[in-house]
């Protein structure tokens, strides 16, 4: 049974994130094609649609390390596990990091976008940018996200799900 046997539709998703994981696995075949392992993968939509299990069916595919990053601490443990996640992942590559509920990371107004648990996040991808690291992350609201965070060159796949049989 493969990981993504679980997942019931979104064919082609799976088909995407396959690939991604087979350019992990094999980046000696896709190097001299000129394909780049994307920097991250955002898997969005809305609440309940299986973006989660998406993410570690695709981290099981890959058969790497994984440090899992989601806001369920006390105030203030946030950033130094942000911090602390990061690095032990880049001394740990190849391996992956899941952003999970990446938009419930800060709870400060949409407007204000520099807070500290995001500016954490932007500056961890920078420093693993040039390591053999995967970032994912889950989002139900991309709007809420800093356009800083969600631009190419750090979440460089932006694949959106919908609740099944709307595209699948």
């Amino acid at each position: 049974m493969g990981a993504f046997d679980k997942v019931i539709g979104y064919q082609s998703i799976k088909e995407e994130l396959l690939q991604i994981c087979d350019m992990i696995q094999n980046p000696d075949i896709y190097r001299p094609l000129g394909a780049q392992i994307p920097h991250g993968v955002m898997l969005y939509g809305p609440p309940g649609i299986g973006k989660t299990l998406m993410a570690e069916c695709l981290i099981e595919a890959c058969s790497l390390p994984v440090y899992r990053i989601r806001k369920d601490m006390g105030a203030g443990r946030l950033v130094p596990k942000i911090k602390e996640s990061f690095q032990s992942a880049k001394e740990h590559t190849p391996s992956v990091i899941l952003l999970d509920d990446l938009d419930k990371f800060s709870n400060e107004d949409t407007r204000r976008c520099d807070t500290e648990e995001y500016v954490s996040v932007q500056a961890g991808i920078d420093a693993v940018k040039d390591s053999r690291i995967l970032v994912i992350a889950t989002v139900n609201n991309i709007r809420k996200l800093p356009q800083s965070l969600i631009r190419s060159g750090r979440f460089d796949r932006k694949i959106r799900l919908d609740p099944p049989g709307k595209t699948d």
